[in-house]
């Protein structure tokens, strides 16, 4: 197999819909053998529907078309227990991981001072410290092989604030500090840390109905009514971007024609952060 992953292995959290499966795909069609990790289930606290079992079975379908190895493993990145299984699980069947992207993620909304402990403590669990417990989890393999690529998925959050996110805004600003920390540590064994951190994608985090009613403020808010709110939020003339987006963006850092690159936080915004 040939492709700028050949002879890889990555893990993706995530993985079961949105940017997590545009990663896997983007990175077995480049040649790498995927380990696709999800809850696949319903997050408690979350206002929209969670992935399911049947999705991530159906990017575990989609990769191995591509004639790479491949391994679904539900699992929550909250639960030290259950992500140290996963990964040792895709160890034991892949061999070994040279690239961890950190997908997994949720969203919620509301005023700082209105935000429950429980919706505050979910976002910082699930979106920080399940990034930091799977990149734990994932360092000791690479730091033993003294090489290796992760790719965490921030935000433009992670840079800016926005009017009913505190807790999400305060989660990826984290993220952005893992993405320094983790990259000062383990440059010495090799391994390269990076973020990619996105304006608005198109996936189910944010395109559910729940979310465009919160966007348009009232019942019932349409897609055409939210593309005219982020053509007003980004500054090229297009609304939103697309899982692969994010997916070209990971597949660079994690390609050796990244391999100058570590503890960066590259943009893939629409110029949002210009304004």
């Amino acid at each position: 197999m040939s492709g700028r992953l050949a002879g890889k292995t990555a893990l993706v959290t995530g993985a079961a819909r949105g940017i997590g499966r545009a990663c896997a795909l983007r990175f077995a069609e480049e040649g790498a053998d995927v380990a696709l990790v999800d809850i696949a289930r319903d997050v408690p606290g979350v206002p929209y529907p969670g992935a399911r079992r049947e999705q991530l079975d159906e990017t575990a379908r989609l990769v191995a078309e591509r004639g790479v190895r491949t391994l679904a493993l539900p699992a929550d990145v909250t639960d030290t227990v259950s992500i140290g299984a996963a990964v040792e699980a895709a160890i034991q069947d892949l061999g070994h991981i040279d690239v961890l992207v950190t997908a997994a993620g949720i969203d919620s909304w509301g005023k700082a001072w209105e935000l429950t402990d429980e919706q505050w403590q979910k976002m910082l669990d699930v979106n920080l410290t399940g990034v930091w417990k799977t990149a734990r989890a994932v360092s000791p393999n690479m730091i033993a092989r003294k090489k290796g690529a992760i790719v965490f998925i921030g935000s433009v959050l992670s840079h800016r604030a926005n009017k009913e996110f505190a807790h999400y805004t305060a989660a990826k600003h984290g993220v952005l500090g893992l993405t320094r920390a983790f990259g000062l540590e383990l440059a010495p064994f090799g391994v390269r840390v990076n973020s990619v951190d996105p304006t608005v994608v198109f996936t189910d985090m944010v395109m559910n109905q729940a979310y465009l009613d919160r966007l348009g403020g009232h019942p019932g808010t349409t897609l055409d009514e939210a593309r005219e709110y982020y053509l007003r939020w980004n500054t090229l003339p297009i609304p939103w971007t697309e899982p692969v987006d994010i997916a070209n963006a990971a597949l660079f850092l994690a390609s050796e024609e990244a391999r100058a690159i570590t503890g960066v936080a590259l943009p893939v915004d629409l110029g949002a952060l210009l304004k």
